[in-house]
């Protein structure tokens, strides 16, 4: 980083939600990570050891249960289960409730997660109208702050995710994510449409009470950011989760406010943050649930435009849900830094409201920037030494500009000409 102080700002509140947001280490934290560090940490290194060979066992008995059930089960669907495929079934699901206690288990006693907020909120989704049917949610979209909010969701909602085609490829993570049920996506597939299939066949599954669940249960979790945040605000969701216009359910998640380590996962290296959550004496979280919506469906738009108004409504109703239930976050960098995101955040959150004419509002929201994972490597790229002030300056507007799905939203603070 050899230009200016101004361009380095510029780039710190243009990329705010990438930046590395927490607090200085003082002597209290240096004393205590010294002393989990000796204490706490050989411990829970162990029983996450002991978790996780437990957790292969069961995903290989999982599997393995799932292999019967194809064996013998109708191909056509239709008659009587055979007792062999539905005592495996029964078996399997067993071993999915035994992966969930495991997973809750392991985050409790090796991540210091001893408590999970879980609030339920009435905050209703703009202009789209209420599901009151459901017997359980089919799909759940939820801003993403890092790896441990997907073991967080997993135990408490027993779903899956969408991964990419090579986690399927790496022993051990690989025979959980296929226990799991993951949805694998690879290199240069539609993903889209790869989504879109395991959605509607979930809700398929769902509202009819399918009673042979074991192809679309169980229901999925999607993160329409694409990519993880600093918690201090949301990017403009992508449109992959709304394509069939089936009801989803809101989660907003945040980490309990802490003083000493902010256990976001952005741009600091994994193993720098597995060792500073781990040797964290807890690390609590909070959830907030919104009712199941939908969008009805309207003749004048096409459904790629259906898509964009549904994510950008349903997004706008989980940043006002936010505000409402913990207000803007506070940045805990050092002062000049601190200075610059609050700054970043004052933009981004009026802007997210102000550009809804449909709803006509000018008061702030919580902030929502028009960014992506491109953006966030090349973030990635200028912490690391490796690119320039003014190449990252630059390259900003042209990965927003080659975003389709960006561009046509109408919620995210942007700068034409940073």
């Amino acid at each position: 980083m050899t230009a200016s102080l101004p361009e380095q700002d510029e780039i710190i509140r243009l990329y705010a939600p990438f930046v590395r947001d927490s607090p200085a280490w003082s002597l209290y934290e240096v004393t205590k990570t010294f002393l989990t560090s000796i204490l706490l940490l050989p411990l829970r290194v162990v029983f996450l050891g002991f978790f996780l060979i437990l957790l292969l066992i069961f995903s290989i008995a999982s599997k393995s249960c799932d292999y019967v059930i194809n064996a013998f089960m109708p191909h056509s669907g239709e008659g009587a289960m055979p007792a062999m495929a539905m005592l495996a079934m029964l078996l399997q699901r067993s071993m999915y409730a035994c992966i969930r206690f495991l997973i809750r288990a392991g985050i409790f006693v090796s991540f210091g997660v001893f408590r999970v907020t879980t609030t339920s909120s009435s905050h209703s989704i703009h202009q789209v109208e209420k599901v009151h049917d459901m017997p359980r949610p089919a799909l759940y979209v939820a801003n993403h702050l890092g790896w441990l909010d997907i073991l967080v969701l997993l135990s408490q909602f027993g779903c899956t995710f969408v991964a990419h085609k090579y986690i399927n490829d790496i022993p051990f993570v690989g025979s959980i994510a296929r226990a799991l049920g993951v949805l694998f996506v690879g290199q240069g597939e539609s993903s889209s449409e790869i989504v879109k299939q395991k959605i509607l066949a979930t809700y398929d599954c769902i509202s009819k009470n399918c009673p042979r669940c074991r192809k679309c249960y169980p229901p999925i979790v999607i993160f329409p950011e694409g990519t993880t945040t600093n918690g201090l605000g949301m990017l403009t969701f992508r449109t992959g989760a709304f394509v069939s216009s089936i009801p989803v359910s809101p989660v907003c998640i945040r980490f309990a406010s802490s003083r000493r380590f902010n256990a976001c996962w952005e741009t600091i290296p994994f193993s720098l943050h597995l060792f500073r959550t781990m040797t964290q004496v807890h690390n609590n979280m909070q959830l907030i649930l919104l009712p199941p919506a939908k969008v009805s469906q309207d003749p004048n738009r096409v459904e790629a435009t259906q898509a964009r108004y549904f994510a950008d409504m349903v997004q706008l109703s989980m940043a006002d849900c936010m505000l409402k239930h913990w207000g803007l976050p506070a940045p805990t960098s050092e002062k000049k830094q601190a200075e610059l995101l609050r700054a970043s955040m004052q933009q981004a959150s009026h802007t997210a409201a102000a550009c809804m004419p449909a709803i006509g509002r000018g008061e702030g929201t919580f902030p929502v920037w028009k960014l992506n994972r491109k953006h966030k490597m090349l973030f990635h790229q200028w912490v690391l030494g490796k690119k320039k002030d003014k190449d990252v300056l630059e390259e900003y507007c042209s990965l927003l500009a080659s975003d389709k799905s960006l561009v046509s939203s109408a919620i995210g603070f942007f700068r034409l000409t940073p």
